[in-house]
């Protein structure tokens, strides 16, 4: 066994964590931001960016629906990288064994 497969490994889960650990900042950031429009009032003005633009949103509790959906399928998608990660540390530690057994 070559070391071009345990150093592909490698770099395949060093990927991953770093994905993970951005999609983990999005969800936190999204729940902050979800559970501070819940404590803003009605009357208070809420905008949104869109683009380079910052809009007024006119329907809170459809933007709060809109962000809880997104920071649901981000969460899915944690879920499937945190498995990926457990599949490649496996793999990181077989391919390590094999390599220290030649």
């Amino acid at each position: 066994m070559s070391t071009v497969p345990l150093e592909q490994i490698v770099q395949e889960l060093q990927h991953v964590a770093q994905q993970l650990v951005s999609v983990q900042t999005q969800i936190r950031e999204l729940e902050g931001t979800i559970a501070h429009l819940s404590n803003q009032s009605s009357d208070s003005a809420i905008y949104q960016q869109v683009g380079p633009l910052l809009v007024q949103v006119d329907d809170i509790d459809a933007l709060t629906e809109s962000l809880s959906e997104t920071c649901n399928q981000l969460s899915n998608h944690a879920t499937n990288l945190e498995q990926k990660e457990s599949e490649l540390r496996t793999s990181y530690e077989t391919a390590v064994k094999q390599f220290e057994a030649q």
